[in-house]
């Protein structure tokens, strides 16, 4: 047999263990035994001669992207493909928090609840006896105090502090910030 009859044997030896690499599953080994086929049928395609070594070099090197098409668009096609590429679930609401407990988080939406603690800015929040991890965008709230749910931020619910309907005045009360304008003396500050 002569060696250019050997580099053709290498090379097709090469596309088999590719093929058999397809169908088993071997963590890359097979894909090395190929590589090392289609480098051995360049070298004894070489020693024959230099026409029929850059030959088998080029139709080696061609033959990888056919083989990467193979690999990437047609396996994930077979029988064992399918059954070896995990297809993700169906999208749906994804929720990190205890959010998700309720089933539908949407429907949390505009919902009033309590103050577990102090929310400095988040905390736990009781709506429809059930706790949850809230985060305050009105600042912080003391415990106690009612809060609203207005929206859902990356699955947890974000409140805002919401008035006790038996409270009298403004709800900046006792802080300064009710006073009337007479009261800040403005009239030094056109000096």
């Amino acid at each position: 047999m002569s060696l250019l009859a050997i580099a053709f044997l290498l090379f097709i030896a090469a596309l088999v263990v590719f093929a058999i690499d397809l169908m088993i599953p071997s963590g890359g080994l097979l894909v090395g035994v190929t590589a090392c086929l289609a480098f051995a049928s360049v070298v004894v395609a070489f020693r024959y001669s230099f026409n029929a070594g850059v030959w088998m070099l080029i139709t080696s090197l061609g033959s990888i992207p056919i083989l990467m098409w193979l690999f990437v668009v047609v396996w994930p096609k077979t029988p064992l493909g399918k059954r070896m590429i995990a297809r993700p679930d169906a999208p749906g609401d994804f929720v990190w928090s205890d959010a998700g407990k309720t089933g539908d988080v949407k429907s949390l939406i505009g919902a009033e609840g309590i103050a577990m603690g102090e929310m400095i800015p988040s905390g736990l929040v009781r709506i429809r006896d059930q706790s949850f991890e809230a985060f305050s965008e009105s600042g912080p709230i003391d415990a106690g105090k009612g809060v609203k749910v207005i929206r859902i931020d990356v699955g947890r619910l974000v409140v805002v502090a919401v008035r006790d309907s038996n409270s009298v005045g403004p709800m900046s009360d006792g802080t300064g910030l009710d006073r009337p304008i007479a009261d800040l003396n403005l009239e030094s500050l056109n000096g």
